[in-house]
Parts: structure tokens; sequence; C-alpha cells
């Protein structure tokens, strides 16, 4: 028995119980900070620009964006590397939960933060690669997270610690889990980013990859093989998560199929999240499986080490499991689903602006800007939280008006054109893009300065303007001749 391995057959003490909770805590703890801006911009950027020039290229410092040749690249929280850092932690922390938190333990923690310097500059150099190489193609979200996990895995293997199971066996667990946490990090934010966080990790604390594979478990990789196909091909990114956590060679049976297993299963996809009632059933659920994994009678050790050999099959099926690891981050690119022909109108006069347009309809007074962004191939437009972090801005609901988001100096309201209708809300667009091959239309973002006028005027009048774009646009429809 290795070591740093508990001994299943005593009652636990009272710190081994509580270590157990340790990393669950860590891990939640820092997947929701990997979201806060940070200062790590400050040796990431100018190494960056510094380099760019070094090899005779042109790069500019802007603050916001730097310039390269002909990009212009917002520079957002992701890029300035704390992300990528508290991303590596996080894995250290995992892969290490049951090791002694001795001198070893703490440098290889500590190993991190210079590896997510490297990693991060490597990062921002792919990005521009790609967007050189593909432009004027920007890469979607879930790609500019892969550049981030095809780094995390390499340099997380500086934290892997000495264990008597074989090499690839943990390299596939590794693989998993910075997946799951790459895959978590964007949707950390917001008020049920908490529970969702902790669903997911608590989710994570029960896939470990088993002596060998049974049959049950390759029959079940079937479904799980197929069950990607349908989420790839129907653009649902939001069900990758949970995919992930339900990988049958790492994912436990009889914690799947127990109740809050179950449930905490459940809880790991934002769709519980819109039922009337939802958050407060998803911290019960949560509630209710620590309660019962922290009063169990055992822990839950990692199992004696095994020499027994996989089978030809089973060691091809892992190989493909491990490549479908990717499909969360890709599939969106690779993949191109049907598209709705959204313009603006004609009586409109449209400005080019990063990623999308600036629309101004005839009437509309300065007051209120109206952004246009079309859907990059088949990937689901994102909630405005979510898509203005990425670009670096972070958002808060107002108290009067929920729907109504501010940065601190502007009021900001969503809604979507999509399905031929006008959605005024981030519900109404998951629950109408569900369906297989559904487009993902158009995402409308109306901004204001706060100084102008209050929140809830600024809502109304967002809402007269939407609906007009959208009359402008309905009208011009019924203009065009039906096809002969």
């Amino acid at each position: 028995m290795n070591a740093a391995e508990p001994d299943a057959s005593r009652e636990p003490s009272k710190w081994e119980r509580f270590r157990w909770l340790l990393p669950v805590a860590v891990v939640v703890l820092l997947a929701r900070f990997s979201v806060a801006k940070d200062g790590f911009a400050y040796f990431s950027r100018p190494v960056v620009i510094g380099l760019i020039n070094l090899f005779g290229g042109n790069a500019v410092d802007h603050g916001d964006t730097i310039t390269v040749g002909r990009l212009e690249v917002p520079w957002s929280a992701d890029c300035a590397g704390l992300n990528l850092l508290i991303l590596l932690l996080a894995v250290a922390v995992w892969m290490n939960r049951h090791e002694p938190m001795g001198r070893r333990y703490w440098l290889r923690i500590l190993l991190m933060v210079p590896a997510a310097a490297v990693s991060n500059v490597l990062r921002v150099f792919m990005i521009l690669l790609y967007r050189e190489v593909l432009y004027p193609a920007v890469e979607s979200p879930q790609l500019h997270y892969f550049f981030g996990l095809v780094l995390l895995v390499p340099f997380s293997l500086l934290a892997m610690p000495k264990s008597t199971r074989s090499l690839s066996s943990r390299i596939f667990e590794l693989l998993h889990v910075a997946a799951v946490i790459a895959l978590l990090a964007p949707n950390a934010i917001g008020a049920e980013g908490a529970a969702l966080t902790i669903a997911v990790v608590l989710g994570l604390s029960n896939c470990r990859l088993p002596e060998s594979f049974s049959r049950a478990r390759l029959a079940c990789f079937g479904l799980w093989l197929v069950s990607a196909a349908g989420i790839a091909f129907a653009g649902m990114e939001s069900f990758w998560l949970p995919w992930l956590l339900l990988c049958p060679f790492v994912c436990d049976p009889r914690w799947v199929f127990s109740l809050p297993g179950a449930l905490v299963t459940l809880a790991s996809h934002r769709l519980l999240f819109l039922l009337p009632g939802g958050e407060w059933a998803v911290w019960a659920m949560i509630g209710y499986a620590m309660w019962r994994k922290f009063s169990e009678d055992q822990p839950t050790p990692p199992p004696a080490a095994s020499m027994t050999p996989w089978s030809r099959s089973g060691k091809a099926a892992a190989l493909v499991a491990a490549s479908l690891f990717l499909l969360p981050f890709l599939s969106s690119t690779l993949l191109a689903g049907k598209k709705e022909v959204w313009t603006p109108p004609a009586t409109a006069t449209v400005q080019t602006v990063p990623g999308g347009l600036l629309v101004a309809l005839p009437g509309q007074t300065d007051e209120i800007g109206l952004l246009w962004y079309d859907s990059q191939g088949s990937e689901r437009h994102h909630k405005l939280a979510i898509c203005l972090k990425y670009r670096g801005i972070e958002l808060t609901p107002t108290a009067d008006v929920p729907e109504v988001f501010t940065d601190g100096t502007h009021w900001m309201k969503e809604y979507y054109l999509q399905g031929g209708k006008l959605l005024q809300s981030h519900r109404d667009y998951v629950i109408s893009t569900l369906g297989p091959g559904s487009s993902a239309g158009v995402h409308l973002i109306l901004v204001s300065k706060s100084s102008s006028m209050s929140a809830a005027d600024f809502s109304t009048r967002s809402g007269q303007l939407s609906q007009q774009l959208y009359d402008e646009i309905q009208r011009e429809k019924g203009q065009v001749p039906a096809p002969k």
C-alpha cells in the first residue's frame, strides 16, 4: 500500500474526514476566483509584446487590447494569466489530495506559479497564430479555453505525485480532471455559479479509473459515445459538463445511481436553475450529498495498486475516450449547424465594431447604443454576463431591474433574434434553442451610460428599440416576393 493511502480497515479520524472536504473546498474556491480580474498581466503582457517585437513583429499595447500587425486582440482576464494559474493550482491540489502535506506537496503546488506564467505566454501566442492563419475569424470561447487545456495538461504533470499505479492510468485521470475544471471555469460566475461549481466538484470526487474495464463499462461507453454525437450535432453546449462527469471509465456507477449522486449530477447542469425554485432545490441536493458523504463510516481511499493489464478493447476504448475529452472545446468549431439569415434592416445605419455591428435605427437617439452579434458556426450565444466576461468586462445585475446589468458606468440589457422571434431573455433563448439543429441566431446588446437615465427607464426604452428593430426586419422580409 502507498504510504499516502489511508487504511480502510480502521475508523477514520476527524482530520481524515476533514482532509476529504479540504480539496473539495479549495477547488471550488479556486474555480470561483478564476473569474476575477488580476494583476498577472503585468508579467505576461510585456513578455508577449517584447517577444513579438524582438523577432521582427509589430505589437502595440493599448491597455484593453493589443495590436499585432492587422490583428486587434482584446486583453481579457483569461489572457492576463490568473485564470490559467488558478486552474493549474486547482488541478495540482486535486491530484495531490491524498498526499501528505509535507515539503514535496507544497513544492508541487508552488511549481504551478512559474508553470502558469510560461504556459500563459504560450497560450496567447496560440491565439494570435489562430487569428492570423484564419483571419478574420475569431476563436470561439470554447476554443479559447481549449488552448488553455492543451497547455494545462503537460504543465500539470509537474505536480503529479509518485504512485505505484501505471502512468497511463494517471494521465487519463489528469486529462479528465483538466477537461472538467477547464470547462467549469467559465460557468463558475453568476448567482448559480457557486452551487453548480460545488456540484461538479462533488461529482469529480467520485471519479476514478478502475483496475480493469468490465463489459458493463464498455457497453456504457457506447451509450456515452452516442450521447456525445447528439450533443455535438444539436449544439447543446451546456450538456458537455455533466457529460464529462458521466464518463463511464472514471464515473463510479454506485455513486451516480445513488440518491445523492443522481441529484448532484442533475445539479451540474444549468437547466435545473431555470425551473421555479430550482436554485433552492440544487442547494438542498448539495447539502444532502455533502452530509451523506461526510457522515460515511469509511472515507473513500484510493484502491490498492493492481498490475492487472487492460484488455486490448479496453485500451482502445480508453484512447478514444481520452480523445473525446477535447470534443466540448472543439465541437462548435468543427461542426457547422444550420444558420438563420438575420440582417439589419436597410433603413438602419450600420458600423462595424470588434466581433459585431453597431446598428442605429431611423429616429434613434444617441443615448442608447444597439449592438448586433451574429453567431460563430453552430455555437449558441452565452448570456450577457459571460459574453462580456470573455471580453474582460465584469457585470452585475441592478437591484431594481434584475434584467438590466451594469459595469459601474453603463446600463446593459440583452435580447435575441432566433427562430423567427424576438426573445426577451436568455431563459427564453435557452428553451428556444434546445431542439436538435436549432440556429444560434443573433445576440442583441443594448447599452447606455448610467448617468443618462434610470435603470427602469433604460429597460423600457431598450424594449421599445429592440421591438422596432424586429418590426423593421419583419417588414422588409414581407416585401420580398416568395420564390416560385
